[in-house]
């Protein structure tokens, strides 16, 4: 027990001057609503940091609880400042996400997102929660259901729709707007034409 309680100590030290989050609150349905994906799923593998800064996970979702999102997904997370997460392959997570722009979803340290524990480590997520991680689990799906997956398809007909169209007419518009030009051109040729002549 002493030594459970030092382990908390030192790591609350250590968070507190390293990364300032406010105090973690057990999540709730008005808390989920600040968050655009929420799922538990698998990490299938890890990008190393980026010049940015940014880490990239892949993961297999296993429940989708809220959020359009295909089975395979990659999310973005800082991996150099203070408030830096780590990732390993086949850990188990409940992820809460936001999208930095359409496809590109991003995760934080200050988050809800927790780590399923398994090799006998202090849960701090569920110290300061008061929530095992399958009973998290368990109020997701009570509260959300299990969402089906976004179709590759649909995320990307979404995504057209919110981006900016410079659409380009087909080889016939363009051939019909370059006769209908001509065409415009030639009645202001003829008209001037005829203008100049009546004027002398």
């Amino acid at each position: 027990m002493k030594k459970i309680i030092a382990v908390l100590l030192v790591s609350i030290s250590f968070f507190s001057s390293a990364c300032e989050c406010p105090p973690i609150e057990p999540a709730s349905k008005k808390i989920c609503e600040t968050y655009d994906v929420i799922f538990y799923g698998k990490v299938d593998s890890i990008i190393p940091c980026s010049t940015q800064g940014l880490g990239t996970v892949y993961f297999s979702i296993i429940s989708l609880y809220k959020g359009a999102a295909e089975q395979h997904v990659s999310i973005d997370y800082d991996c150099t400042s203070a408030c830096m997460m780590s990732f390993a392959k086949g850990e188990e997570w409940i992820i809460y996400s936001v999208y930095q722009h359409f496809d590109l979803l991003t995760v934080n340290l200050c988050s809800h997102s927790r780590k399923k524990i398994t090799d006998g480590t202090v849960d701090f997520y569920e110290a300061a929660s008061q929530r095992s991680f399958s009973a998290e689990n368990s109020f997701l799906e009570t509260t959300f259901g299990i969402q089906p997956y976004a179709s590759h398809n649909a995320l990307n007909d979404k995504q057209k729709e919110m981006q900016p169209h410079n659409e380009q007419p087909s080889a016939i518009n363009k051939l019909w707007l370059l006769l209908i030009s001509l065409a415009v051109m030639g009645i202001i040729f003829i008209i001037s034409k005829k203008y100049f002549k009546n004027g002398k």
